[in-house]
């Protein structure tokens, strides 16, 4: 088998970074293109969930998900994955359980029962579209923070045997058999 050409640094921290920011990972390793696409990709179907959800969808509560499950937010650990950008959300839900007041303006800070409730009636399915979005581009930075973390994936190459050719059968009387030759 053929050794990586590719120096994966510190993966460990390729993986923090890459979880931070999608594609810093690889531009840590000297990944510039994948770097690049899952940037420009991630980032990109995030921005557009959250313009879709106009910047409301993406924020964190803390509830028991088992006791209160019409509360609980299923996406946002999804959203959570984003890395940074998403960060913001669950420090201010953390806030609220504490009792305190929002901070960074109210960024990512969970919005009222009636400005969801409007939010729902004058945008419709564009705001669960905008959730899904933002969710799927969580879960393919998973994807990304593994990649930096073990690299590319190499396929095993086996040498291949030269075969001898194969000669007839030939019984023992050195009379080739009926049917053969």
């Amino acid at each position: 088998m053929s050794e990586p050409t590719v120096n994966l640094r510190n993966p460990s921290l390729a993986a923090l970074l890459a979880w931070a920011v999608p594609g810093l990972g690889h531009f840590y390793q000297g990944r510039t293109g994948k770097g690049i696409l899952y940037a420009v990709c991630i980032l990109g179907l995030y921005t557009i969930g959250m313009v879709m959800g106009e910047g409301k969808i993406v924020y964190w509560r803390w509830v028991n998900p088992l006791s209160n499950p019409e509360k609980f937010c299923l996406y946002y650990l999804g959203q959570f994955f984003v890395g940074l950008a998403s960060l913001p959300a669950l420090i201010q839900g953390t806030l609220h359980y504490f009792g305190f007041q929002p901070i960074l303006g109210g960024i990512l800070a969970e919005p009222s029962q009636n400005v969801l409730n409007a939010l729902n009636s004058r945008l419709n399915k564009l705001v669960e579209i905008g959730s899904i979005y933002t969710c799927i581009a969580g879960l393919l930075n998973i994807l990304a923070i593994y990649d930096a973390y073990e690299g590319p994936a190499y396929l095993e190459v086996e040498e291949p045997v030269a075969e001898r050719p194969v000669e007839p059968a030939v019984p023992s009387g050195g009379i080739p058999a009926e049917g053969s030759a």
